[in-house]
């Protein structure tokens, strides 16, 4: 038996939850916080960078360029929201959605290790990227588990 369906049986029987969430959850869980506009990105100018080696433009530029550009595309993506629902999305610092910002960047970083060509293959990359690989299913799994305590601080402060 899974732990989640342990958990889901435990909170069921103690009546803490209203209606508790599906097993589809958890596995959509695994990729839910990895943001795919900055992984597309990433993997398309990882696979230029050997047209632009006279550029200067290194792999770990790259990487780090994309670790800070996911946020700002979070940011980003989330007001724009805001503004086709015909929302206020002039909010303020304290409204931005600061786990999903954190949680989007934390799982680029870990995923983005798993590609091959990534700046920071410690081994061959053969054992580098199934150790990436790994880290990024663990950390996926640990950023959906710790989402009910951080989303619920989020909006009970807007």
């Amino acid at each position: 038996m899974s732990i989640n369906t342990l958990a889901l049986d435990a909170v069921a029987k103690s009546s803490a939850m209203r209606q508790p969430p599906s097993k589809d959850d958890v596995l959509a869980g695994l990729s839910k916080y990895i943001p795919t506009e900055s992984v597309t990105l990433y993997v398309a100018a990882i696979s230029s960078l050997p047209a632009l080696k006279d550029t200067g433009i290194t792999p770990a530029a790259t990487f780090w360029f994309f670790v800070c550009l996911t946020p700002a595309l979070m940011l980003l993506l989330y007001l724009r929201q805001l503004a086709l629902a015909g929302k206020d999305w002039k909010i303020s610092i304290a409204q931005w959605p600061w786990w999903k910002i954190i949680a989007s960047t934390v799982a680029f970083a870990v995923w983005a290790l798993a590609v091959p060509g990534n700046p920071f293959n410690f081994t061959d990359s053969t054992v580098s990227g199934v150790i990436a690989g790994f880290a990024a299913l663990v950390v996926s799994t640990f950023l959906n588990i710790l989402a009910p305590f951080f989303e619920s601080v989020t909006l009970s402060t807007t």
